[in-house]
């Protein structure tokens, strides 16, 4: 009986393995988008300011253990935008992406403060798993850029290999995950793709409610989509401040951003295990 017992507590503990993402602290992202939101309005592609955000995020990548790299590319105007990717060993399956920069006039705490800081607290616990890339992404805001394409992830997705495209089975992009009332998993498609279903059902196995949506392409998912890698968008919506002067830290909600983290963490851990 007792080693009945212990099989049935080992089984148990071994089923609650993905979902255990304590470690993922709401409070803790939003002091992070707080640091980035801090240094000033219009953290614009290509300025300073994106800059000395990925100054902050490749020094997190770091000191996780990442092999971290500043990935540059130039922008229309002629300025230089950045990714800051971090990478671990092994064959390439899971990629987590959010933007650091903002539009013109707004410190962008919540589009995107909160989506980096929370691939900073997914890359955290993510750091001592094979095959997993992390990255916060230069110039996603077209109003800025005036291209048509999201070109920070523009830039990553055609720097892997075919092989790495290939091997890839989940991809999520963090955009605007501390403000609203409703968590959505996003896609192109009309109905979910590969990375859309794996946020479903880690969504529904701990219980969390999520709605998919259809868009044209509005952030860094599009552009790994249309390269044949199926990526989707997780986000709360909506937010009345969205690319207004009002986008500020303070009302950056600390369960909204462990709640999607968590999600994206769980989802990731799936894959990897």
């Amino acid at each position: 009986m007792r080693g009945l017992v212990a099989t049935l507590l080992a089984a148990t503990a071994l089923v609650s393995l993905p979902a255990a993402s304590a470690a993922i602290d709401g409070d803790r992202a939003k002091q992070f988008a707080g640091r980035i939101a801090a240094l000033g309005k219009s953290r614009v592609a290509g300025s300073g300011k994106e800059f000395q955000a990925s100054a902050l995020v490749k020094r997190k990548f770091t000191s996780f253990g990442y092999e971290t790299t500043r990935q540059t590319f130039p922008l229309p105007n002629g300025d230089t935008s950045r990714n800051v990717i971090g990478r671990t060993p092994g064959t390439l399956r899971v990629v987590i992406v959010g933007h650091m920069d903002g539009v013109w006039n707004t410190r962008a705490a919540n589009d995107n403060g909160s989506g980096t800081a929370g691939v900073v607290e997914v890359a955290r616990e993510l750091a001592g798993e094979q095959g997993v890339l992390v990255a916060a992404l230069g110039a996603e805001e077209r109003e800025v850029t005036g291209s048509s394409l999201h070109l920070g992830s523009f830039k990553l997705v055609n720097s892997l290999s075919a092989a790495e495209r290939d091997s890839i089975r989940l991809v999520v992009s963090l955009d605007m995950i501390a403000v609203g009332t409703v968590l959505n998993v996003r896609g192109l498609e009309s109905s979910p793709n590969r990375s859309a279903r794996k946020l479903i059902n880690a969504a529904e196995r701990i219980g969390y409610r999520v709605n998919y949506l259809r868009d044209s392409g509005v952030s860094d998912h599009a552009e790994f989509t249309r390269a044949g890698v199926p990526a989707t968008l997780l986000t709360w919506r909506w937010d009345p401040c969205w690319h207004e002067p009002c986008d500020e830290a303070h009302r950056l909600v600390p369960k909204k951003l462990k709640k999607a983290s968590r999600l994206t963490l769980v989802a990731a851990r799936d894959v990897l295990n």
